[in-house]
């Protein structure tokens, strides 16, 4: 009887080390899933977030004479055989045809790599690398250019 009751105890501690074990792989495997979720968001961001980046870059490096409110970003076109010509996209702010920048150069994963084709009268360009400008309160949209 005593030799059960050991026998008893013996496999109820092995199991909970033997849960404890598991439940801590679990936990790693898990923690490493969300990882691997993290670089392919970062290596292929889907397109809402490649409109987030452009917008961003447009409202740190252009000002017009109202505040921004709305951003709207035209899908990102390849130019070339595979995109080898280049990637780039064009935005206009506030709904305005006045403010529109074309040929902003972006690359695969919707960073954008500086350079744009835009009217000096009616956008002033700014280039501060310390600028610290958001897009809160900024909505940002798919804009299907003609």
């Amino acid at each position: 009887m005593l030799n059960k009751k050991k026998n008893v105890i013996v496999l109820v501690i092995v199991s909970l080390i033997i849960v404890v074990l598991l439940g801590g792989n679990q936990l790693t495997i898990v923690k490493e899933t969300e990882l691997v979720r993290e670089v392919l968001v970062q290596k292929f961001p889907s397109e809402a977030e490649k409109r987030r980046r452009i917008a961003l870059w447009v409202v740190q490096h252009f000002d017009v004479p109202e505040p921004i409110k709305e951003v709207k970003v035209s899908k990102i076109k390849s130019y070339g055989l595979f995109g080898t010509g280049g990637r780039a996209a064009s935005v206009i702010i506030n709904s305005n045809e006045k403010y529109i920048v074309d040929g902003i150069s972006v690359e695969k994963n919707g960073n954008v790599r500086g350079g744009a084709i835009y009217d000096d009268r009616n956008l002033k360009y700014i280039h501060d690398p310390n600028r610290k400008k958001d897009l809160s309160g900024i909505k940002i949209s798919c804009w299907e250019k003609e």
